[in-house]
This record gives C-alpha cells, sequence and structure tokens, in this order.
C-alpha cells in the first residue's frame, strides 16, 4: 500500500531531532533507533520545558495494497510532534520519510532518513498465486532538501537501501509549493520514484516458475529505472492554534518497466491514488 508518511513527526527543538513519519508495529524501534545520531542532553530536556508545544492526532485512509495494486487497503494511524512555543507550525509533506537533520538548519538540511516499503502476498490478491511472498520492511539512507524560495517552494531528494541485501536502492524525489491563505495552508507538487535493478525485481518480476502455477503471469525481468510519476496535494486548516485538520492525495502513475509487469497489466493497474484525513490537536506540556 501506498502509505503516507504521517504518524510521528518529531519537530526540532533547540537542536535537531529527528522528524516525520513511522507507521506502528515492529518498524517503530527501528524509527526511534534514529534518534540517538542528534538527539543531546539538552534535546532530552527541552520536551520537558514549559515553552514546549507536544501536538498528537491521528490520521486514516485508503490506497493501493501493494505496488500496482488495483484493490485498496484501510489503514489509520497515530501521529505526535514537539515543538517550542516561539516556533510556528512546521510545514512538511505527510509523504517525507521519518529523518534526522546532520548537517545545515533553515533552508538547506542533510540527514538520515528511513522509509518504508510495501510487501505483498496472496492474501492481498488471490491472482498473484505462485509469486514470492514479498515482506514488509523499511529502507535505511539519506535526504537532502533546500528552500530556493523559504517557506513557500521546497526541493527534496531521499536515497534509501532497504536492509536487506536483495532490497535495493529507491531514489525518491519531490517538488513542492506552499501557499498560505489565512487559516488554511495549500500544498501541490510532482513526484518521480526510481529504482535499481534489485529493488525493481522485488516488486514486478514474475518468475519462471511462478508461471508454472499461475499461467496468468508470463514470467518478466523488470529492469533498473524509472518507477512512477506522480503529483500530491495537501490542505490544512488551522481551527484555532490548538486544533488542526487536514486532507491529503497523492496519485502515482507507474511507468516504464514497472507498467510493463504483468502483475500490473494483468492483475493490477499502473495508476495509484492514495487520500488520508486526519486531524492534530496541540497543547503545552506544562502550562
Amino acid at each position: 500500500m501506498t502509505v503516507p508518511r504521517l504518524p510521528v513527526h518529531a519537530r526540532a527543538l533547540p537542536n535537531r531531532w529527528p522528524r516525520r513519519a513511522v507507521r506502528p508495529g515492529p518498524y517503530l524501534w527501528a524509527a526511534l533507533a534514529l534518534c540517538p545520531a542528534t538527539a543531546r542532553a539538552d534535546d532530552l530536556s527541552a520536551l520537558f520545558d514549559h515553552n514546549t508545544v507536544v501536538s498528537v492526532g491521528g490520521f486514516a485512509g485508503a490506497g493501493p495494497r501493494f505496488q500496482g495494486s488495483r484493490a485498496a487497503g484501510l489503514w489509520g494511524l497515530p501521529y505526535l510532534s514537539f515543538r517550542k512555543a516561539d516556533e510556528p507550525r512546521d510545514w512538511w509533506s505527510p509523504d517525507d520519510g521519518l529523518d534526522a537533520t546532520l548537517v545545515g538548519e533553515g533552508p538547506v538540511q542533510l540527514g538520515a532518513v528511513l522509509d518504508f516499503r510495501e510487501g505483498r502476498s496472496r492474501r492481498d490478491d488471490q491472482r498473484l498465486a505462485g509469486l514470492p511472498h514479498l515482506p514488509a520492511t523499511v529502507g535505511l539512507g539519506l535526504f537532502g532538501e533546500v528552500w530556493p524560495v523559504p517557506d513557500t517552494f521546497r526541493l527534496r531528494a531521499e536515497v534509501t537501501q532497504g536492509v536487506r541485501a536483495h532490497d535495493g536502492i529507491i531514489a525518491k524525489l519531490a517538488a513542492d509549493w506552499v501557499g498560505h491563505f489565512g487559516r488554511f495552508t495549500l500544498s501541490l507538487g510532482p513526484r518521480f520514484v526510481v529504482g535499481d535493478a534489485a529493488a525493481m525485481h522485488l516488486d514486478f518480476d514474475v518468475p519462471v516458475a511462478t508461471t508454472l502455477v499461475n499461467p496468468v503471469l508470463a514470467p518478466y525481468r523488470a529492469s533498473a529505472g524509472p518507477r512512477s510519476a506522480g503529483a500530491t496535494a495537501t490542505l490544512s486548516y488551522d481551527w484555532s492554534d490548538a486544533w488542526q485538520s487536514l486532507g491529503y492525495v497523492r496519485y502515482d502513475r507507474l511507468i516504464a518497466a514497472a507498467a510493463a509487469s504483468p502483475i500490473v497489466r494483468r492483475v493490477g493497474t499502473a495508476n495509484e491514488l492514495t487520500v488520508a484525513v486526519g486531524a492534530i490537536y496541540s497543547f503545552r506540556m506544562f502550562p
């Protein structure tokens, strides 16, 4: 499922706390493992400062069950973030990976990033019979972010290697225009995803042995290159200093070797749509 990365958005306090998303479950600990890379004693003490604002919330959405899936799956995710009281809400895109800034502040940032990769099994679609089981996993790597026009236009890139040697490398490129209209904040931008040979093999290959079990799927070997191109939009509304709600939509079109896979052509679709809605409540930890 192409799930927006919403659940943990740890806003930088005095220094650089990891921020953005992590799905609940066994990978939560892997995400939290990024924290010690940049967290220091004064970072931790800032969480208990009377000027610390805590934001909690939740999101619900729907998206493809796996890469190229025609069927949608439903999900719900929690949200948590921290920031200083004199700081405005930090803008972020729901599909950003969980990151920890290591170099730079303000308009230019570089650091570590953790991203989640969808799994796939016959339970998602009986027509996948014969394909190897593909467990969900995570990728670790680097991100770079720059704001050529502060608070208005952002460029971001994430490159991650799956934690298993054969998971492959995925690069995600994004551009976002952010506009503020009173209590509304609207963001729009394109998305582009590229995978190396190993990553493409996992999601789109059809082994010869599969055809013997499932003649619907012809043997196929995906090549490295572009995986998808698309766009995303997010609209948030600040009801007050405490309450915020948002809606998110992302469209991806599988292209090149990904779109040519029998998994996509015979079982699923090249068009992927993910939607989500959420609400966030902010309060001071110690009024």
